[in-house]
């Protein structure tokens, strides 16, 4: 049975002024191109929302693609009728997102005919009246194409350009933040609670609270145009001012930004009584001047992490354990995840990527190191600016200038390590970083990235101690000549050093025995 005309171009679903929504997969079994094409951030993809879950079953299969809908040149066509031809406004006078109407409804035949009624209807009294009009047919909106690639890119409100709202409101924090008050009953401002916005909106309208994405486009683009009319400098109101991804590399940036006024603390003991283990100092306005904004870590709320995150896991933490969100090391919001990320960097990833992933004794104790629970009011944890790193011992047979390693004299000469001179650059590369230095504040740390089975502080034993002449059939311990290799050759891989097998050794005379 052929679907009607209405049926089959089902899928004009979307708002004008919300993010480029690109399809997957295109629609009537087409198969798609393998050459790539680009739109441009203010083309949107008309297609089924995908929080549209309350229709039921068939709504969501599209029959024909989406709709590439250029909202920049309708902009254009339209700017003397202004932009109520096309979207409605609420009662104080901001526009509403999206397409003539001021909800999504849940009548399927309604929204079809909002599309194809209003869009097809635009065009044919735009040709009517001898102008430039639209596609009016099935075929000439729902075309089948490559999948595009997009300008558009997701718009990051960081501290600059909050700080650059900030100003421009006068420090008056209320033009933007506010909470509903249940007595009440309407949308106040109160001072020190101010959170981001997603702590309230989220994916989807529910009941008057608007999701994110159209809270931010009617509240945002409302004051641009206000502060436009009254011939104030105002931000920009359509898609490729806040979302091209070239534009948003033109914003202006302040190179100093005064830190937002909310009384977070400057450095705090991070600690939960009922997990047992020892507090860990945290310099929380040293961590700020390091992230882009505060949802770098707070990705939910501007709350201490334990109130979502328990022992043993809550609804608003969605299950995820206070140990966990501090240690998840896949995880880019957690600490250990974090550092992780920083340890991958080439100055750092020759120790962290090759040692060997054990337990160190110091391991817990170099974050959980004070003060006692029992402390009533415990001291403020030291800064990285107030620790003093031990300096790096004098040459001495526990810690040796060189080391002559022999073990492939047959073919090469012995290699002569420059045991010393390796150590006082990687010691460099320590003082030189806040975070290493905290992590390093004992240079004997450092061995262990080629000792990894000593314990900090103990003369190390020889290779030869652990790795014998061949692998170990079960164990991941490698004969002494794959280990000597793998470990200086790892390191020097990611730190981009000598890698020649001339760089260390020197070819073996005819008078070296065999």
């Amino acid at each position: 049975m052929t679907p009607s005309p209405r049926r089959a171009a089902l899928g004009c679903l979307g708002c004008c002024l919300i993010s480029a929504l690109l399809a997957a997969t295109w629609g009537c079994g087409g198969k798609v191109q393998d050459e790539q094409r680009t739109i441009n951030a203010a083309t949107i993809q008309l297609k089924i929302p995908d929080d549209l879950t309350r229709f039921p079953g068939e709504f969501h299969a599209l029959e024909r693609p989406p709709v590439e809908y250029d909202h920049g040149i309708h902009v254009k066509a339209l700017e003397k009728k202004g932009c109520e031809v096309c979207h409605s406004s609420n009662g104080d006078g901001a526009l509403i997102s999206r397409f003539m109407r001021t909800a999504d409804g849940d009548d399927r035949s309604g929204l079809m005919e909002i599309y194809h009624d209003k869009c097809t209807g635009c065009h044919k009294e735009a040709k009517a009246g001898g102008q430039k009009g639209g596609p009016v047919t099935c075929g000439e909106c729902h075309v089948e194409r490559p999948a595009p690639a997009s300008a558009w890119r997701e718009i990051v409100y960081d501290y600059s350009l909050h700080y650059r709202h900030v100003a421009a409101a006068q420090e008056n924090c209320r033009v933007c933040h506010h909470v509903y008050d249940e007595g009440l009953k309407k949308l106040v401002y109160k001072e020190k609670t101010e959170s981001a916005c997603r702590d309230c909106h989220g994916e989807r309208d529910e009941g008057k609270t608007l999701s994110l994405r159209n809270a931010s486009h009617r509240d945002c683009i409302a004051c641009h145009m206000e502060r436009a009319g009254k011939k104030q400098k105002a931000g920009p109101w359509l898609c490729d001012g806040c979302h091209d991804a070239g534009k948003q590399q033109a914003f202006e940036r302040l190179a100093s930004v005064p830190r937002l006024k909310r009384d977070q603390p400057d450095r705090i003991w991070l600690h939960s009584p009922e997990a047992g283990s020892k507090p860990v100092a945290f310099n929380h306005e040293g961590h700020e001047a390091l992230t882009h904004s505060c949802s770098t870590c707070h990705h939910k709320t501007l709350k201490a992490c334990k109130e979502c995150h328990t022992l043993t896991g809550s609804t608003e933490g969605n299950g995820v354990i206070l140990a966990k969100a501090y240690h998840e090391a896949s995880s880019e919001r957690s600490c250990a995840g974090c550092h992780k990320t920083r340890a991958e960097e080439k100055a750092c990833s020759g120790c962290h990527d090759n040692i060997v992933k054990v337990p160190g004794q110091n391991a817990c104790a170099l974050c959980h190191s004070g003060p006692r629970p029992a402390m009533a009011t415990p001291e403020l944890p030291p800064s990285v600016e107030e620790m003093e790193l031990a300096q790096l011992p004098a040459p001495s047979d526990d810690f040796p200038d060189k080391v002559i390693i022999d073990v492939l004299a047959k073919d090469y000469q012995p290699s002569e390590l420059p045991h010393q001179k390796i150590v006082v650059h990687l010691d460099k590369v320590v003082r030189e970083s806040k975070l290493a230095s905290w992590f390093h504040a004992n240079p004997e740390t450092l061995c262990a990235g080629c000792h990894h089975q000593s314990p900090v502080g103990t003369r190390p034993s020889p290779c030869r101690s652990c790795h014998e002449k061949a692998s170990h059939p079960t164990e991941d311990r490698p004969g002494l000549f794959p280990a000597y290799h793998r470990q200086c050759l790892g390191c020097h891989q990611k730190m981009g050093q000598v890698q020649g097998c001339t760089d260390c050794h020197k070819k073996a005379s005819k008078e070296v025995p065999t």
